[in-house]
């Protein structure tokens, strides 16, 4: 476990290095290689490894990336353990579980057809899964999808949108401010009234999620190009997380209607990206395993997850794995260890009972 953390895996890099080591513990499966190159040229590389042909009984996902750290972090890439946890950057989101998957594989002898899928750029977007899930390398009756959820299943999650809403003005000496139009002072009033659609959003509940509607923000705000200058342009970016069963571009259309409303502001929406919610499954039969080896019950979560992209491969999904993500993605990422040992007894009892 401790050096498979210990290989820097960020979203930047190639994540082939992470792809060789799982390698290494698939001797005797059939390893397929599904490449493609990100934005920057880097070769990124999706993994689908099957113990045999047919409709896998059971699926594993777990995507490979990680986000930055601090450079300060030490041990972000020389993980230790200490206090019965281990640090290091992925040690929770989700090395843990790929670690956890690969040793129980190793412990059991399956009958069934069985399959790991290792993904790209996660992190970053999903890219890897939806490339997966548009190419349908794989059909599965049952899939578990890597994420620390703290040993519970979850059934159903959020989805994840993001955009930019462009502000224009009229650049001018600060001096002279009626000579010009503040993209800044515009930009002001959009975000109260992006405040109201934020209020809007939470009216519509769903008490399965916490919170219990989708959440808007404002994460940023860029504009002017100097102290004495009227600033002739500002951009707003928000995200919002649909949960289930509203439109995911329902938060889009309330926030057009809103800067429709603003009358003499040139604003524009300009969406960037839609991911859809993770729907729950029509079975629970997974999901009822998993409680009754646990004993922790179904839940729901608002992050986003592979679990709503890769969901058409298979009859039941469940998003699953050891550590918190509260304390994922800053520094002094870490996972107990009396979770990895748990987990893997779980996965070890998971498959023998669908697989053995």
């Amino acid at each position: 476990m401790l050096d498979l953390v210990a290989i820097p895996s960020v979203s930047t890099l190639s994540n082939l290095p992470v792809i060789e080591y799982a390698e290494k513990h698939l001797a005797g499966w059939k390893v397929e290689r599904y490449p493609y190159h990100d934005a920057a040229g880097m070769e990124k590389i999706n993994l689908l490894a099957t113990t045999r042909p047919g409709i896998a009984e059971l699926a594993f996902v777990c995507h490979t990336d990680t986000v930055p750290y601090d450079p300060e972090w030490i041990e972000a890439v020389r993980p230790a353990i200490r206090g019965g946890k281990l640090y290091g950057r992925g040690s929770c989101d989700v090395k843990g579980f790929l670690a956890c998957v690969l040793a129980a594989i190793g412990q059991v002898k399956v009958a069934k057809p069985m399959a790991i899928l290792l993904t790209a750029d996660e992190e970053v977007g999903c890219v890897g899964a939806k490339f997966l899930a548009r190419k349908k390398v794989l059909r599965a009756r049952h899939m578990i999808v890597g994420e620390p959820t703290g040993l519970r299943p979850v059934c159903a999650g959020k989805g994840y949108a993001l955009a930019e809403i462009i502000v224009r003005g009229k650049e001018a000496h600060s001096a002279f401010p009626s000579r010009g139009r503040s993209a800044i002072f515009d930009a002001a009033r959009v975000v109260m009234a992006l405040e109201k659609v934020a209020k809007k959003l939470e009216a519509r509940k769903n008490r399965a999620f916490d919170p219990p509607f989708t959440t808007l923000n404002v994460g940023l705000i860029q504009g002017g190009t100097a102290k004495n200058i009227v600033p002739g342009e500002c951009r707003i970016t928000v995200e919002w997380r649909p949960v289930p069963g509203q439109p995911g571009d329902w938060a889009a259309e309330l926030i057009r209607e809103a800067l429709e409303g603003l009358k003499g502001i040139d604003a524009r929406l300009d969406v960037k990206r839609i991911d859809p919610a993770f729907d729950p499954s029509a079975t629970r039969n997974l999901a009822g395993l998993v409680e009754s080896l646990t004993g922790n019950s179904a839940t729901t979560v608002s992050f986003g997850t592979e679990a709503a992209h890769l969901s058409g491969m298979t009859s039941e999904a469940i998003v699953f794995g050891p550590g918190d993500m509260t304390v994922a993605h800053r520094s002094g990422e870490f996972v107990p260890v009396k979770d990895l040992n748990l987990c893997v007894g779980y996965l070890v009892e998971v498959m023998k009972r669908l697989c053995g």
